[in-house]
């Protein structure tokens, strides 16, 4: 089975180092209407005070999260078992030297071997039809949604009360929930 894993907040603890550096840049540069608090849409590309927090920050927010607990064990072990891993993320290829590299390069230092990875995927459902993946793994509710209107299997990352469908956050039980789609 080929499947697609997203970064940010399913493979890795993001949410943490985000709120780490926010709070720092918030003191740093501060600025009327914004408190320590994370905003909501701390990837919004159309608010130029956070968009000159990921400008300044990037690098950081983008490759010092570490990996979730037990996400290498698994990935070793869905390698094993034959299926086809690739990531599918957002970041942006335009805000790094060598975002692919990079990227390739920091899951190497954390034992993560993956065969495929996409960047710049801002609408993840489409990339799993046109490129035959089985099922997706992503923390976003609307990537899982759009997913399985496509037909397509999906795990939601996350707790949401609300969805009917495969979650969790837990990398062991996402092993299990893996097998039981198959």
């Amino acid at each position: 089975m080929k499947i697609g894993i997203d970064i940010d907040d399913t493979l890795v603890n993001t949410k943490e180092v985000q709120i780490k550096v926010w709070q720092r840049y918030i003191k740093e540069y501060p600025k009327e209407g914004y408190s320590k608090d994370l905003p909501a849409d701390i990837n919004g590309w159309d608010d130029p005070y956070i968009q000159d927090f990921w400008d300044i920050y990037r690098e950081e927010l983008t490759f010092s999260p570490k990996f979730k607990a037990n996400a290498s064990k698994i990935i070793k072990k869905l390698n094993n078992d034959g299926h086809e891993l690739c990531i599918i993320t957002s970041r942006p290829d335009n805000k790094y030297k060598d975002l692919k590299g990079q990227t390739r390069e920091w899951f190497k230092q954390n034992d993560i071997a993956i065969n495929t990875l996409y960047t710049n995927i801002r609408d993840k459902a489409s990339i799993l039809v046109e490129k035959d993946i089985d099922l997706i793994v992503d923390d976003d509710i609307k990537h899982i949604t759009k997913a399985l209107e496509l037909g397509k299997k999906a795990i939601l990352f996350n707790h949401n009360k609300d969805f009917n469908g495969l979650q969790t956050t837990n990398w062991l039980d996402l092993y299990d929930k893996i097998k039981s789609t198959l």
